[in-house]
């Protein structure tokens, strides 16, 4: 993150704590129709539209040495099995044989030497090239390797963290995250020291949606986050590609001393007395997660999409890479911190969706504090075509947003 940014990040901190009403021109924001949070067909639209984003499905140390691969099957269809190759090049394929279409891979995880599929032994190099065929002379001799290897899947790796998607022509990474890509260079080599996950019986949005405003913190988490966090100075950015940035300042926040700091090392003032958190459109949240020997981590949650109203909520605690052995005993505990946090945050999500299904209320109304959210809805309907959803489950383009 430049310095210049930083700076600015800081005056906007200065200018929430004053401020003493929302500011001039900010839209009456209409209410989130109650019905995106329940309705099917809607909810399929959302996982047609989820196909094309670009999501992080692991770090580089997963894929260590030669051969290291991992299967993930998120999307409720062919899993991705994601490989590092002989070139050292990580890759990714849909896991399914090109013969008969079983897997190729029934493990979640492991190392090979080759990918055979365990159905007919058809056996496939590490670059997805077809590479033997058992009993080639009872196929047709026009059959062609070259036209029969394992269908490739995008695959990124941005500051160490591996990126897939489903689209088979899908935007650059780099133009895919935009200003984030150069800003979160604390990301750079980060790795999981522990994980934790829940399922939730509550549409995917809600469970983000919960997570992605801090108006909560002294109600829902006295005891813990909203201990350091003051919620008054928090900061937001809404960029046009679905993502959003947040800056929620510690408690105690001293303005003329974080300037202080930030003659020496910007970034570090900023990270060091405030919460900086993005939105990875559209289900990725990463919080920061305190100083490990001068350097910053982060808690890396993830809301897979399960069913309209079931989610996968996992979240990772990511910090510096720590070399061989055990992870840090910081980094464990810091993870079983969250998982108190979680537990406080989740209590909620299953009753609002039942209260949004029972017609209760007509669904979300959001503060300038929560615009987050609100951006968070709109940019799904960016992502579907807005043409393509019934016009009384729109929301309205009201916010501006920046690229």
């Amino acid at each position: 993150m430049k310095s210049e940014t930083v700076y600015r990040l800081l005056d906007e901190v200065d200018y929430e704590f004053a401020r003493t009403s929302i500011p001039e021109g900010f839209p009456n924001v209409p209410r989130i129709p109650a019905g995106r949070y329940f309705d099917p067909d809607f909810f399929k639209l959302e996982q047609e539209a989820i196909r094309n984003c670009w999501v992080i499905i692991g770090t580089v140390h997963e894929f260590a040495q030669v051969g290291s691969f991992k299967v993930v099957d998120r999307w409720g269809g062919a899993g991705v099995l994601i490989v590092r190759g002989n070139d050292e090049v990580i890759r990714a394929f849909y896991n399914t044989c090109q013969h008969r279409g079983a897997p190729v891979a029934r493990e979640a995880c492991g190392t090979v030497e080759r990918l055979r599929c365990q159905f007919h032994s058809w056996t496939y190099g590490l670059d997805g090239t077809l590479e033997a065929i058992p009993g080639r002379r009872d196929f047709h001799p026009d059959l062609d390797r070259g036209e029969n290897g394992l269908r490739a899947v995008a695959c990124d790796v941005w500051r160490g963290f591996v990126f897939v998607s489903l689209n088979p022509e899908p935007p650059t990474l780099a133009d895919w995250l935009g200003p984030i890509g150069d800003e979160a260079i604390w990301f750079d080599g980060l790795r999981c020291a522990q994980n934790s996950s829940v399922i939730l019986n509550a549409n995917w949005k809600i469970a983000i949606e919960s997570n992605i405003e801090v108006y909560h913190v002294t109600t829902v988490h006295p005891t813990t986050v909203g201990l350091g966090l003051d919620y008054r100075g928090t900061a937001e950015e809404l960029y046009s590609g679905g993502h959003s940035r947040m800056i929620v300042p510690h408690k105690g926040y001293d303005s003329k001393a974080v300037r202080r700091d930030a003659q020496e090392n910007p970034l570090h003032a900023l990270l060091g007395h405030s919460n900086v958190s993005y939105l990875l459109f559209p289900f990725h949240l990463t919080p920061s997660g305190g100083s490990w020997n001068g350097k910053f981590g982060i808690t890396l949650q993830t809301f897979w999409p399960i069913e309209v109203d079931k989610t996968l909520l996992e979240w990772f605690t990511m910090v510096p890479d720590w070399g061989d052995g055990d992870p840090p005993a910081k980094g464990v505990e810091s993870n079983a911190y969250f998982d108190q946090v979680m537990l406080e945050d989740t209590q909620s999500v299953e009753p609002i969706q039942l209260s949004l299904q029972s017609g209760a209320f007509d669904g979300p109304l959001t503060s300038y504090h929560e615009r987050r959210i609100y951006h968070h809805e709109a940019s799904i309907d960016r992502l579907i075509g807005i043409e393509r959803i019934p016009e009384h489950l729109r929301v309205a383009q009201v916010l501006d947003t920046v690229d």
